[in-house]
């Protein structure tokens, strides 16, 4: 190294320093989520991670709230999108979201996809297309009441039970001068959870080309699922929710009014702040059929109109890494190696969620196969419901929801 170098060299160096700083300091990348309280600190510190090995990139937080798709969908209207965000809802949101097939396979090694469940990896994939990585998830269980269980002499339900096992256990709590019940049945669900009885059943909603609901939305199995539940109310084996009285299940629940309740893992938190005595079992089964859960998941997705695409690519791999998906202790973690770390897998009060979901990756939710889906879903919640309100008369219901759909398929 010459005199010169050495002296000219360090000014060099710090000019070329403070101008990639300034550059880096101006690279903001804004990310949208739908959480709050302690979710949104989780998200945050999960950021400030982000930042620490970037240094000079700021990762701006923007809690959208209960009204995520409406300032989501304004910012994509205006042109100004955060450049990644939260999502679920594909079909509305795919035509302004970056396919991620490309780079999954550049960063196939790094990303080990193979950790992460199929079943979750099929929730944001629409055509084909891959359009979020996911980041959180439940799948569906029945909670119960182990005090009650005792009390009542009732073995409590075991893998393997059966929907008629439940409704034998259900008849055993009946109490009319208590107003206690065996079970809950929703007598307006959402129909997207509603879909995973069809499916142990053996039939959908809708054909898998998202063409052809006839036969399938109103066959002989989607009739014997509504018939069940609309017969546990005529027995009395199931109280009705949100018919005549908006008492929730969980309420009820908590409240030792009822035995059972089938939930996902929203309602677990609530469950432990009450400090009752409560077992999780998996769904039952129809006979021999195989089981399926519905699984509501989350991922994050990048804008197709992101001005850092390959900033925010960094971000959502270190979003699904095993480190971020640990830091996210209000999810299941979407990770199997995660999952074993900590013993999930392991512990009776959560692995019939990770059990099911391992093999709920047979079928795709109805409204990621029709773009139309949302008005078809009007017609087969009034079918459900009106079916649980007559406790009976499912085929007709369900008949006169396809024949009004049928301007709704492709």
């Amino acid at each position: 190294m010459t005199a010169t170098t050495r002296i000219i060299g360090p000014a060099i160096l710090a000019a070329t320093f403070c101008a990639g700083w300034a550059q880096a300091e101006d690279k903001v990348l804004r990310f949208a989520t739908w959480d709050s309280d302690e979710s949104l600190a989780i998200e945050e510190a999960i950021a400030k991670k982000f930042e620490e090995a970037h240094p000079g990139v700021k990762v701006q937080v923007e809690p959208y709230g209960d009204g995520f798709d409406q300032k989501l969908t304004a910012a994509m209207g205006a042109g100004s999108p955060p450049d990644v965000m939260y999502m679920w809802n594909f079909p509305s949101y795919k035509d302004s979201l970056l396919p991620l097939d490309d780079l999954i396979a550049k960063d196939a090694a790094e990303l080990n996809l193979a950790d992460i469940p199929q079943g979750l990896l099929n929730t944001a994939k629409i055509d084909g297309k891959t359009y979020g990585l996911p980041v959180g998830f439940t799948t569906h269980v029945v909670f119960y009441n182990k005090d009650m269980f005792a009390a009542a002499g009732v073995p409590e339900p075991k893998a393997g039970w059966t929907w008629d096992d439940l409704r034998a256990d259900a008849a055993k709590f009946r109490n009319k001068d208590q107003k206690v019940y065996g079970f809950a049945v929703d007598a307006k669900p959402d129909p997207y959870d509603f879909e995973q009885f069809l499916w142990s059943d053996g039939t959908k909603y809708i054909s898998d080309d998202g063409r052809t609901i006839d036969g399938y939305m109103n066959s002989p199995e989607a009739v014997e699922v509504l018939t069940m539940f609309a017969d546990m109310l005529k027995t009395e084996q199931a109280v009705g929710l949100n018919i005549g009285d908006d008492t929730s299940g969980s309420t009820l629940f908590k409240g030792g009014k009822i035995a059972m309740y089938q939930s996902a893992m929203w309602s677990k938190s609530g469950l432990d702040e009450s400090g009752m005595h409560y077992g999780v079992a998996p769904m039952p089964t129809f006979g021999s059929k195989p089981v399926h859960s519905a699984i509501d998941a989350s991922a994050i997705s990048i804008a197709k109109d992101t001005k850092e695409p390959d900033l925010a690519w960094e971000f959502v791999k270190f979003f699904s890494s095993p480190e971020a998906v640990k830091m996210r202790k209000n999810d299941l973690p979407v990770r199997t190696s995660v999952v074993k770390e900590l013993g999930m897998d392991q512990d009776p009060m959560f692995k019939p969620f990770f059990d099911i979901l391992a093999v709920s990756n047979r079928e795709t939710h109805a409204f990621l196969k029709n773009p139309n889906w949302g008005r078809i879903q009007d017609n087969l919640a009034k079918a459900i419901e009106a079916t649980m309100i007559d406790q009976g008369n499912a085929k007709q219901h369900l008949d006169e929801a396809v024949a009004a759909s049928a301007r709704f398929l492709n």
